[in-house]
């Protein structure tokens, strides 16, 4: 094969370029710490790190929610936290007052604690997260969703309940509507509620209640009334479904009912049990104070009647604290779920940013090494140039 002197040197002279590009694409690894500069370096890899940068994209977005989810579930468990110590609060204060020791006078004092108490708590209602959104306002959050009217108190807000994506099939609610947490709660125990008769004269009161066969309840509305030393029970048709000699503090059983008396009635007194109706956390606490508001030194019928009425309220408290915590349980669960998804998150970003990293960075070590040796086959194929290009028949004639 015969190799022309144009030939040779343009050969030469691309070994030579090429050998600087390889040289230059190093140099430009080592100074920028990249192993990938262009897509044509490695088009499987730089597809594949695509994909890594959306999958890592997407984990931010996930982390960021999360984070999110977690504050607000955060504001909320501080506002129950607050909510349950001031029910607390208003329990201790309703028991002093029922104690029988104190004057209407004292009692009145109490009552007014019991209505800074539920402007409290109110308050607490009304609590609003890092950005100013109220978290028990549901999707009408830019105002404050609970409000003192001369009716009692009003709610603005709305019952939707908002989720956020924490990861790829994972949602976690970021809280909870107010009329769920704070309106929409059962009166008495939950089941069933108590009245006394305004025309009682006597002295009874029901002392404990409690649902002690829920299989036998039939949601019905009853009236036990006194007459003579006995009592009857009455359903809402007038059929007697149960009747004995009373004795008070004895127990009074019909239909998974189980009352518990004192005092003693005077002919015709009653109470009525009634199933449990929709009565929300504000009027409960505004019954109490009211109650313990009213005069009794002067009337012996009249305090029974309180009492019974206290009792009454303090049922429906605990179901509003029962609620209250249940909240807090169904909460701490979602604040947990947020916990699992960070941790899982950071590990998954990790693992993401390793692939990356060895897919995209140099190492430097290697392309140290990778320079040394360019620059050497750079050099030699310079210095052999320089002594072939210097050849010719002229120097052998």
């Amino acid at each position: 094969m015969r190799v022309s002197t144009a030939d040779f040197y343009r050969q030469n002279i691309d070994a030579i370029q090429r050998q600087q590009s390889n040289v230059l694409r190093v140099q430009n690894q080592l100074s920028s710490g990249k192993k990938l500069l262009t897509a044509s370096d490695d088009p499987t890899g730089a597809a594949h790190g695509l994909s890594l940068d959306q999958a890592l994209s997407a984990n931010a977005r996930y982390t960021d929610n999360t984070q999110l989810a977690t504050e607000r579930l955060g504001f909320e468990e501080n506002a129950l936290s607050a909510i349950n110590d001031s029910l607390n609060s208003v329990r201790e204060r309703v028991l002093q007052g029922n104690g029988g020791t104190l004057g209407d006078s004292d009692r009145q004092s109490l009552a007014q604690d019991l209505r800074q108490s539920l402007l409290q708590i109110i308050n607490y209602a009304n609590t609003p997260d890092a950005e100013g959104r109220y978290i028990f306002a549901g999707s009408n959050d830019s105002a404050a969703p609970f409000s003192v009217a001369a009716s009692g108190t009003t709610y603005t807000g709305d019952d939707v309940v908002r989720h956020l994506q924490i990861g790829p099939q994972r949602f976690v609610q970021t809280g909870d509507s107010g009329s769920d947490i704070f309106l929409r709660i059962k009166s008495g125990n939950g089941t069933f509620s108590l009245a006394a008769s305004a025309a009682n004269t006597g002295t009874a009161t029901i002392a404990s209640s409690k649902l002690s066969n829920a299989a036998a309840y039939d949601g019905g509305t009853y009236t036990v009334s006194f007459n003579g030393g006995n009592y009857q029970v009455l359903d809402a048709g007038n059929a007697v479904v149960g009747s004995g000699a009373y004795t008070a503090g004895d127990s009074i059983q019909f239909r998974g009912i189980d009352l518990t008396v004192t005092g003693t009635p005077a002919n015709g007194d009653s109470f009525t049990v009634r199933p449990s109706q929709q009565q929300d956390l504000f009027t409960t606490i505004r019954n109490l104070a009211d109650l313990l508001d009213t005069p009794t030194a002067s009337s012996s019928t009249l305090r029974a009647q309180v009492q019974t009425g206290v009792l009454e309220g303090l049922t429906s408290l605990q179901t509003v604290q029962d609620k209250i915590i249940d909240a807090r349980a169904a909460l701490g669960a979602r604040l947990q779920s947020a916990d699992d998804s960070s941790s899982q998150l950071s590990a998954q970003a990790l693992q993401i940013n390793t692939a990356l990293s060895g897919l995209r960075d140099i190492d430097y070590a290697e392309a140290a090494g990778r320079l040394n040796q360019q620059l050497t086959g750079l050099q030699a194929a310079q210095q052999s140039f320089a002594k072939v290009q210097g050849l010719t028949l002229f120097n052998y004639l």
